[in-house]
């Protein structure tokens, strides 16, 4: 193991998401523009939206940042976390690195985490000897970049599994959410660092997906298809690239920044598809 490989249980959040390596999530704001990229890196902050993924990640995992309720005594008439006695408290509690909610929202924690654990494929999956949040660092050989990766479990037999709380477990609703979310990079990047940090040959990303309002559904899918594999990896390979190339010169651009052209936008497929019926008409 090189000096700058590393494998580590149960890192502190805030220790791996303050390392400088570049991560999964770093990647996706790399393709969109450096730009981006380097606002997110700037300016990390806390967003209450990810309080509900993270307690049930807590929940069904039963590692990660604790989860404590706010009390009702500092929250508004109305039920609100706008006082200032409930914001003092929020604040505390992420300084302990406590994820803070509502009562209820406790409760649905509890009821996501158990529709998680009810279902019987991801039961199975959670249950298969392994190793839970595991922090991989390495260094891409390619371009010498220090890469990281928090995996939510990976088996003995080299299985990468993430929970995925979202809306809609339909399937066609669950193909879109891997590609506006990037959860195709993210699966390469993962599957790179248990090459790179461990040296062994990973299975195809499983995903568990639980809707985070009632009934609570689940789904499991896999990541095995080859067009999953090729085209998260080309995309990896890709940000990896643009990140040596923007770190080497200590410039980051918008996407718009790198030609002095204006372009001419072309309109997508579907605009003339949905306007061919003018023609009749005029």
């Amino acid at each position: 193991m090189s000096a700058d490989t590393a494998v580590l249980d149960n890192m502190d959040e805030a220790e791996y998401h303050a390392h400088p390596a570049l991560s999964a999530t770093g990647m996706k704001w790399l393709l969109r523009s450096p730009l981006h990229y380097r606002q997110m890196i700037d300016n990390r902050v806390e967003k209450a939206v990810f309080d509900l993924g993270h307690a049930v990640h807590a929940k069904v995992h039963g590692v990660g940042a604790g989860v404590i309720a706010i009390p009702e005594n500092v929250l508004s008439k109305s039920g609100t976390t706008g006082t200032n006695a409930a914001r003092d408290f929020i604040e505390k509690a992420r300084a302990k690195g406590l994820v803070p909610l509502k009562a209820e929202t406790v409760e649905k924690v509890d009821r996501i985490a158990e529709a998680v654990l009810r279902n019987v494929k991801a039961r199975n999956l959670l249950e298969l000897p392994g190793r839970t949040e595991l922090s991989l660092f390495a260094t891409d050989e390619e371009t010498g970049v220090q890469l990281r990766g928090r995996l939510d479990r990976l088996t003995d037999s080299h299985i990468p599994i993430d929970l995925k709380s979202t809306g809609d477990v339909r399937r066609y609703k669950i193909q879109r959410t891997i590609e506006d979310f990037g959860y195709d990079i993210q699966a390469e990047t993962y599957r790179t660092l248990v090459r790179l940090a461990l040296g062994v040959e990973p299975r195809p990303m499983q995903l568990i997906f639980v809707e985070t309002d009632p009934p609570h559904e689940v789904r499991v899918v896999q990541l095995a298809h080859e067009d999953w594999i090729n085209v998260g990896r080309s995309k990896m390979r890709a940000a990896i690239r643009v990140f040596a190339r923007c770190a080497e010169s200590g410039e980051w651009p918008g996407e718009d920044d790198q030609s002095d052209e204006i372009e001419a936008i072309e309109p997508l497929p579907y605009y003339l598809m949905i306007n061919d019926h003018l023609e009749e008409v005029s």
